[in-house]
């Protein structure tokens, strides 16, 4: 499964990384970072990120989605684990959203937009929820109000 995070980070790439890590950390403790140049890698035993700055990635779905993002977290979750993975993901995604007071998106592949959060209001998207098929998303661990939108087709 590949998921990614769109955010907005005033910061460099290092601190976001560093951001992230310590948010997942509280979930899951043997998650370690390996650094090379500007590329961050942040990996346990059932999925890896990939925080890196390119604006290529995030191009497309600022448009696409309106957002004000300027990074993309790739997120690789192992199929063996993908429950345990999305939980912990969720729960980092809540700490960053509390940290990280702009713009941000979840998205996969095969679903297209998660969720997302666009001018302080968290959107869920309804035929994610309603159809869950593909995946099972743990939205009952997203903390605060939210609204439901169909948002299929999107990304």
């Amino acid at each position: 499964m590949e998921l990614a995070l769109y955010v907005f980070n005033k910061q460099d790439t290092k601190q976001l990384a560093t951001r992230l890590m310590s948010a997942i950390q509280l979930f899951s403790q043997e998650t370690r970072m390996i650094s090379k140049d500007n590329y961050y890698t942040l990996m346990n035993a059932n999925f890896s990120c990939i925080v890196q700055d390119d604006d290529e990635l995030v191009s497309f779905a600022r448009e696409e989605l309106s957002l004000n993002i300027n990074y993309c977290i790739g997120i690789t979750i192992f199929s063996h684990s993908s429950e345990e993975a999305l939980q912990v993901i969720f729960q980092a995604i809540n700490r960053l959203i509390a940290q990280l007071d702009k713009d941000i998106a979840l998205t996969d592949s095969a679903s297209g937009v998660i969720f997302l959060r666009s001018n302080g209001q968290l959107i869920i998207n309804s035929h994610c929820r309603e159809n869950p098929d593909i995946y099972d998303w743990p939205y009952n661990l997203l903390e605060g109000d939210f609204i439901e939108k169909d948002m299929a087709g999107l990304l």
